[in-house]
């Protein structure tokens, strides 16, 4: 049998990067590299980062509804860029965000049901 805490921590490790990757997708999506002839526009990097900016002290405390919220939020970024894969031009900066939003939400999920399950197991013993 593994160990709960353990594996809670890998999917700590997970969803911190994810959370990273995703901001720094946002970044270039925004500041860098906009889509469809926008020009870089840092009122909308602000909007489009502050929610996950604003889960990352929840996160680094291992707060379990932190990670309930985290997983919450991943979908936003999924849903903007499952709507950005469809238009005519496919970026892989679209797709990396779909990657790394799906991540980022089944590694805020493991974390909580992982945690959960290490902190069932140190009450029996």
């Amino acid at each position: 049998m593994r160990s709960y805490a353990r594996l809670a921590e890998f999917a700590r490790s997970l969803t911190l990067v994810c959370m990273v990757l995703l901001l720094v997708t946002v970044i270039f999506d925004t500041l860098l590299m906009p889509s469809q002839g926008r020009a870089p526009n840092p009122t909308v990097w602000i909007a489009l980062s502050l929610p996950l900016l604003i889960l990352i002290p929840g996160l680094v405390r291992r707060n379990w509804k932190t990670f309930t919220w985290a997983g919450f939020v991943s979908m936003l970024y999924f849903a903007q860029a499952v709507v950005a894969l469809f238009s005519p031009r496919i970026r892989a900066l679209d797709m990396l965000q779909v990657l790394f939003s799906i991540a980022l939400f089944i590694g805020a999920l493991l974390f909580v049901r992982w945690r959960a399950r290490a902190a069932r197991s140190q009450s029996v013993q």
